[in-house]
């Protein structure tokens, strides 16, 4: 896996830890209720970030005010999902503000578990009296549903939350995680063709909301090229169901060797603890695992299931991931998960994007000037590969869809991920963990 040298900051310049400035403020932001304290992880004269994203200042736009706004599920049954997205988001603020970058703060909109007219009626709001410079958001339609908006607005929006091939080749839209359930499934698939040698009978379960193609073209392909066998069960539901009786009994009378589904969040959780109760033993490729579904699934989310994904791990010795666990744990007192981490992450990659954009002598904000300064430099530092030495490296395409880290992992007690496989974006291939 590549890997971000840790002696390069945000602009591409070599930056020693040794050279790292003391004596940075520690300060307050306003956030969306108001002013919030700075956690004791930020206190001045401290920045772990100064490695990956330098010692702050007027290069690093420390004189600008910023609101970034944010389009989660906040309440309904993705209010799990919105929670870990927003926590993610707002300690990277937090970590901007007092590393001496932008005074940054949140404006939150709930599209409400993924409906459309929240999500535009929100994010205008967001945009005409919060007065938002950027944009992170998450789900599909909830999202594919605001882009008039912020292109019209010149609102560079980052894609953190179910992504589809929608958001790709806009001018203002960067899409920051694997395609949900599109650039990770041809090599899940391989993985579980080669894992288990004897399977030639795949059963597939989708749902409506995303990731048609990885049912429907995707994985039937993959399954065929690396085992040579069939799907013998194929079927898309809604999204939302916590029922599956119909559809297992249709997936047991189909006998499948290996059951691959992109159901999610709960949906997820309630499917897995059913196949088991069921008594089907078959292996289960997921691409997606919501605490909330974890613990819906209980033991059975141990019981011979995979995962294939950008997935986050807390203990990957990257000093930039460890940094980010460190001052998680500071304010929340508990590990990250996946959402927090990718939120954090793309707020982080917002922040150099505004340095790269000033070095260039344009104003960030809106418009195209951080889509300019993304596209001229796409390589930005990640939490996720890398080594105990260096970050990882995440790339955004010329489409603005970004190449990163995936793999395989196994899942074991409590939804612990142990990364079995490496895989590639959109590729048969499968090497080693």
């Amino acid at each position: 896996m590549t890997e971000f040298n840790d002696r390069q900051g945000p602009l591409g310049a070599s930056l020693s830890r040794r050279r790292v400035l003391q004596g940075m403020a520690g300060a307050a932001i306003v956030g969306a209720t108001g002013f919030i304290d700075m956690p004791a992880a930020f206190a001045a004269g401290t920045s772990d970030f100064a490695p990956w994203f330098g010692p702050g200042g007027k290069e690093a736009g420390g004189d600008l005010i910023w609101v970034h706004g944010l389009n989660l599920s906040m309440t309904g049954q993705g209010a799990d999902f919105g929670t870990s997205m927003e926590r993610g988001a707002r300690l990277a603020t937090e970590v901007i503000t007092a590393s001496g970058g932008p005074k940054m703060s949140i404006a939150l909109n709930d599209h409400q578990s993924g409906l459309v007219p929240p999500a535009v009626q929100g994010v205008r709001r967001l945009i005409s009296q919060d007065k938002i410079n950027s944009l992170a958001s998450s789900y599909g339609a909830a999202t594919e549903a605001i882009f008039p908006l912020t292109n019209q607005f010149g609102v560079t929006t980052f894609w953190t939350g179910g992504p589809s091939a929608s958001g790709l080749n806009r001018p203002n839209v960067f899409v920051t995680i694997a395609l949900w359930a599109v650039d990770a499934t041809a090599g899940g698939i391989a993985y579980m063709a080669k894992q288990f040698k004897d399977a030639k009978r795949l059963a597939i379960l989708g749902q409506t909301e995303n990731g048609l193609p990885a049912v429907n073209d995707i994985a039937p392909k993959a399954w065929k090229e690396a085992s040579g066998g069939d799907v013998v069960y194929k079927e898309v539901i809604n999204a939302g169901g916590t029922d599956f009786s119909s559809s297992i009994s249709q997936i047991r009378a189909a006998k499948p060797d290996v059951i691959f589904t992109t159901l999610y969040g709960n949906d997820g959780g309630f499917f897995i603890k059913q196949v088991r109760e069921a008594g089907i033993s078959a292996p289960i490729l997921i691409i997606d695992l919501a605490p909330s579904g974890a613990q819906i699934a209980g033991s059975a989310l141990s019981d011979n299931v995979y995962l294939a994904t950008d997935g986050y791990q807390v203990a990957n010795p990257n000093p930039y991931n460890q940094a980010f666990v460190k001052a998680y744990k500071a304010k929340h007192n508990a590990d990250p998960g996946y959402f927090e981490a990718n939120f954090f992450e793309c707020t982080m990659v917002l922040w150099a994007a505004i340095q790269r954009a000033i070095k260039d002598g344009d104003t960030p904000g809106r418009g195209l000037a951080l889509a300019k300064a993304i596209e001229k430099n796409p390589v930005f530092p990640s939490l996720y590969g890398g080594s105990a030495d260096n970050a990882g490296e995440m790339t955004f395409n010329k489409d603005h869809s970004v190449t990163k880290p995936m793999g395989v992992f196994k899942i074991g007690d409590g939804g612990a991920l142990t990364r079995v496989a490496s895989i590639m974006k959109n590729s048969t291939e499968v090497q080693p963990a």
